[in-house]
């Protein structure tokens, strides 16, 4: 089994880590390990107090993972390396070929997905157009989406843009 210890310098978001290698140490599993959360065992003849001070990251490459260095106990004059699978690192060439929706990114905006922290504005386009021949017993409303015309908006019976309310109407269906 290969296990390479690293000395990671970037945050544990960054999927590409910046790393510099300390050691490689070859060496056999003796009992059970999880791949998950591995317990190394390793002689302090080939990892020694420099190493230990700077090292916080590992991979087994038995294992094809990379693994964060959460704990290193010296016990006698064996160290004892306790990790965590980094699962950003071990997998990013299939994450990296992955496509989907991404919901947020300091970039580009997405205004067709909900996010409470950019602010789209929904400006409503209101025509309100006589019917010539009228109606005669019921009243209705008839609302329209969509279409894109290229005609200005009208206005209404007071000359001004279309704030009417329904007062406004009602006083046009009198005229």
């Amino acid at each position: 089994m290969e296990l390479i210890l690293y000395r990671n310098d970037s945050s544990n978001e960054v999927v590409t880590k910046k790393i510099t290698v300390l050691v490689t140490l070859n060496g056999t599993l003796r009992e059970g390990c999880s791949i998950i959360d591995p317990v190394i065992m390793i002689s302090n003849t080939s990892f020694n107090n420099a190493h230990a001070a700077v090292c916080n990251y590992a991979k087994i490459a038995q294992f094809g993972r990379y693994y964060y260095v959460n704990d290193i106990v010296s016990e006698g004059n064996m160290w004892i390396l306790h990790m965590h699978v980094d699962v950003l690192a071990s997998f990013q060439t299939q994450l990296k070929s992955l496509s989907g929706v991404i919901e947020r990114n300091e970039f580009k905006y997405n205004t067709y997905l909900q996010d409470g922290y950019f602010r789209t504005y929904a400006n409503p386009h209101i025509e309100i157009k006589q019917f010539p021949s009228g109606f005669d017993t019921f009243e209705y409303v008839l609302a329209v989406s969509g279409g894109g015309s290229s005609t200005p908006p009208s206005t209404g019976s007071d000359g001004d843009d279309i704030d009417n309310t329904a007062a406004d109407i009602a006083d046009n269906d009198d005229k």
